[in-house]
């Protein structure tokens, strides 16, 4: 009988109840009057609703990639799971000793979510092999898709093509709803092919315009801003909060 009252209760609850809470920054590491901003937003937010952990779009420290301890010692006391950018290259070791991993790509699994962190730097045969038995094994209800250069961006250095025309294909293939990417210092949502893809570069380095928007883009903001994504089993949400708490956009994807 508690059995059953249990499983009640969590039905009406829903699954949200039961979601796994990711942070999530993009070009964070500078030193600029942006960054401490987004860091002090982010341990507010954890504060009143913990983190499970913290995802990074990759430019973790500027400008060569040698770790900064006092901007890990802004951050939440979570776990992090980085990805890796072009200032990230210099001191590509330091930084996967610093962060405990093996390789510049690899993929996690929190509950319903399973992120697969791409090192768009070096895609190469090899890592695309990787990637893809990685996706075709995977059980998980919703499946993400990190790196640091976009696929699909209206800012400065705008989309990568060669990634897309690589990427995409196995997104689509393997059921891929969200791609999460840094690198243009904005916030930008754009949607391609029934994939939404997330621009979050807005975490620390000093920002950027935007130049003529593509076709792909829904939502665009110039503010430093961090993200929160949230996964239960039936619903995948994406929230961009500015210092202040300032929601520049939210989003809820639906199995």
């Amino acid at each position: 009988m508690l059995l059953r009252t249990i499983v009640l209760l969590l039905l009406l609850l829903g699954a949200s109840g039961l979601a796994q809470r990711l942070a999530v920054i993009g070009d964070w590491g500078a030193d600029s009057p942006h960054r401490p901003k987004v860091a002090q937003a982010m341990r507010e937010a954890h504060e009143k609703r913990p983190f499970d952990g913290l995802l990074t779009l990759g430019d973790n420290f500027y400008p060569r990639g040698e770790p900064i301890q006092a901007f890990l010692d802004d951050l939440p006391k979570v776990r992090v799971y980085p990805a890796f950018g072009n200032h990230d290259v210099p001191a590509l070791g330091a930084q996967l000793r610093l962060f405990q991993v093996e390789r510049p790509y690899y993929s996690f699994r929190l509950g319903a979510l399973e992120v697969f962190v791409v090192y768009s730097e070096v895609f190469d045969a090899a890592q695309r092999s990787w990637l893809e038995a990685a996706l075709r094994a995977s059980e998980a209800p919703w499946k993400v898709l990190t790196l640091h250069r976009p696929l699909y961006s209206s800012g400065l250095h705008g989309g990568s093509r060669s990634l897309r025309g690589t990427l995409e294909p196995l997104l689509l293939k393997y059921g891929v709803r969200l791609v999460l990417a840094g690198h243009d210092h904005d916030y930008e949502r754009l949607e391609a092919k029934g994939i939404t893809h997330v621009v979050a570069g807005g975490g620390g380095a000093y920002l950027r315009g935007f130049l003529k928007a593509v076709p792909q883009s829904l939502v665009r903001a110039v503010e430093a801003h961090f993200g929160v994504l949230e996964a239960s089993e039936e619903r995948l949400t994406f929230t961009a909060v500015a210092p202040e708490n300032k929601v520049l956009d939210t989003f809820t994807l639906k199995r």
